[in-house]
């Protein structure tokens, strides 16, 4: 990439105290903070931190900039002590170019929109069948009600095998490694104790034992599978899969909606019960949805306010609101130059929050995805799930998933909120989840 100019200047210093610089604002809501900086100081600026100094990119056109060169930005650094505590090498969010291309190939039928639309009966029974475990009147933890239920119905799509009693494992290993490697929120001895071991040892045994059931039991026939599809590329091909790799992708599908669908998931919940009248509709949808028992495919197409719904929630609590990156290669952007192995923060979700594309940005407001508004299509600024080559693999299975629990729920339950009082508190686990936020069911609905 030729740099057009090679400004003396450094972008404008977020606001911090001395020595301690931005901490405290990073540490109660790092993004929020990232956002509100991108509309006061521009689409690039710097945070400092107990001595550490990095910028952020923010804005329309670095979420078009990723899409267009994406050859720029990597998240090799980001990712590879993941790996390596795992025992393989490299995994999708690592890669780049056609060897992302191939793993992508390697996982996108189970990971589609089209592998859920295409068994929503299965995936109704599972969450009915878990909606009726639950006791009336008892307090529900909706952030880990949401993650059980994301991965059951992820695993069976993948793997055809819920996490059963490595629920638990999946989720202390998983969680501890990014927040260790990705927040930053502990340090690295997190990773040496007795629990984490044990955490990962059973989870690599789940692993293992989905890998190698499948492989053992393999139809004669040939058939588009996902654990077949990675057995025979990490047998043929150990160089772009090796064995520990594939194992770390039959997890896939019970870590990769952890930290995205369930937190979605559970914030839509709150904001349904904090809008009475839109619940009332989309309640009303959902019974129409189920009017005539399972519903089909094509069903969702009939629910604008629970898509609007989802929509907004997506908007207000990304997925992927801020991704760590470091430059490839020389990059300029927005007047300043981010040089080559320089690591740096793209907050690709400040355009959501920003009075120029969106009207009262923190306000809920589904009328912002109709016409003639329809404020989420100008190019750049609808970014929940990131940008370029690396969006999420599952954004459009999370979307009708995300729909699917809820709609559900609404379907089968009347719930209210737990404790009645309570009062968004964002928590960072490492991704963005309501703190503390339960839900009681009050009655079943026939």
């Amino acid at each position: 990439m030729s740099l057009q100019s090679s400004p003396s200047t450094l972008p404008p210093l977020a606001p911090g105290l001395p020595f301690v610089g931005s901490i405290l604002a990073l540490a109660n809501d790092a993004q929020d903070f990232f956002y509100t900086q991108y509309r006061e100081l521009g689409k690039v600026f710097r945070v400092r931190a107990l001595g550490n100094e990095f910028k952020v990119l923010a804005g329309p056109e670095i979420n078009m900039l990723m899409g267009t060169q994406a050859e720029a930005f990597s998240a090799w650094d980001t990712w590879e002590p993941i790996m390596i505590n795992f025992g393989g090498r490299k995994t999708i969010a690592m890669v780049d170019g056609p060897e992302h291309a191939r793993m992508r190939r390697l996982m996108r039928k189970s990971f589609s929109r089209e592998a859920l639309t295409s068994n929503i009966p299965m995936a109704v029974e599972l969450i009915s069948g878990f909606i009726k475990k639950q006791e009336l009147g008892k307090r529900i933890p909706v952030t880990y009600f949401m993650q059980h239920l994301t991965a059951n119905i992820l695993g069976m799509l993948s793997n055809e095998r819920i996490p059963g009693e490595y629920f638990d494992d999946i989720v202390y290993w998983w969680t501890t490694l990014l927040e260790v490697h990705v927040s930053h929120l502990k340090p690295a001895s997190a990773l040496q104790t007795k629990a984490y071991h044990r955490a990962r040892a059973r989870a690599k045994e789940f692993a293992s034992m989905v890998f190698h059931d499948r492989k053992n039991n393999r139809p004669a026939e040939d058939e588009d599978n996902f654990l077949d599809n990675l057995a025979d590329v990490s047998a043929q091909d150990p160089d772009f899969l090796n064995h520990d790799e594939a194992l770390f992708l039959t997890l896939a599908g019970y870590f990769a909606g952890l930290d995205t669908v369930a937190n979605v998931s559970s914030f839509m919940l709150y904001e349904l019960l904090k809008h009475p009248e839109i619940l009332t509709n989309t309640r009303r949808e959902a019974d129409q949805m189920f009017a005539n028992g399972t519903p089909a495919a094509d069903a969702f197409r009939n629910m604008p306010t629970l898509h609007a719904v989802a929509q907004e929630t997506l908007r207000l609590y990304p997925i992927a609101g801020v991704l760590p990156r470091t430059a490839a290669q020389d990059l300029e952007y927005g007047g300043y130059v981010i040089r080559k192995g320089e690591q740096f923060m793209i907050a690709n979700a400040a355009p959501h929050f920003s009075p120029e594309f969106y009207k009262s940005p923190y306000k809920f407001d589904i009328g912002r995805y109709r016409e003639p508004r329809n404020e989420h299509k100008k190019r750049g600024v609808f970014a929940p799930f990131g940008a370029g080559p690396h969006t999420c693999l599952g954004a459009g299975l999370a979307e009708v998933q995300i729909m699917l629990m809820v709609a559900t729920l609404l379907r089968y339950t009347d719930f209210s909120m737990d404790p009645a009082n309570y009062k968004l508190k964002k928590a960072y686990t490492p991704s963005m989840t309501p703190k503390g936020f339960g839900i009681k069911f009050t009655s079943w609905r026939a």
